[in-house]
């Protein structure tokens, strides 16, 4: 994969911060390179734009927790579109939940679709092979102790907790 197109946005502090973030039980950046690698190869094959659904891939869950399943991609487009990303990025983030949320608009949209789904599919097949050498539970472990989003056992806690960022995220923006 050709880095140049994204190496502004790998030492963004938001994407750097999603080292310490636990998604599908693995850091929350290895699922984004998975899935920036799955949009490079996909995007020719689906005649899109390479560097719109890499750049998408790479910011398509951030600052998802401050969503639900169905609204974190909308929050995750808002935050491209402040970091100055333009609008065909930002369409495709916004349906990568499909088909659970907002159904693509574009090829490119389509191509993070099925990115983000075969990169969950292998964030899946890593944390199975880890159990093995139990590296993924250690890995999990300090996921847990680092991601400020993650509250032990207590749903209701993390519920909560999620809402009043979202809240004041909401508060920040009007």
């Amino acid at each position: 994969m050709n880095h140049s197109v994204i190496n502004d946005l790998l030492v963004h502090p938001k994407v750097m911060e999603t080292r310490d973030h636990i998604h599908h039980s693995i850091p929350k950046h290895d699922h984004l390179m998975r899935s920036a690698r799955y949009s490079y190869r996909l995007a020719p094959l689906l005649g899109a734009n390479q560097r719109v659904c890499v750049r998408a891939a790479i910011l398509h869950d951030l600052d998802s927790r401050l969503g639900t399943l169905t609204t974190h991609g909308a929050i995750a487009a808002r935050l491209a579109a402040d970091l100055g990303e333009p609008s065909e990025v930002c369409a495709a983030i916004v349906s990568h939940m499909y088909p659970f949320g907002p159904a693509p608009t574009s090829r490119e949209g389509w191509v993070l679709v099925v990115a983000d789904k075969l990169a969950s599919l292998s964030d899946l097949t890593h944390f199975v092979g880890g159990l093995f050498t139990g590296q993924s539970l250690e890995v999990r472990r300090r996921l847990r102790m680092s991601d400020p989003f993650y509250v032990s056992g207590r749903k209701t806690r993390t519920r909560n907790r999620r809402l009043e960022l979202f809240k004041r995220w909401r508060r920040v923006d009007a």
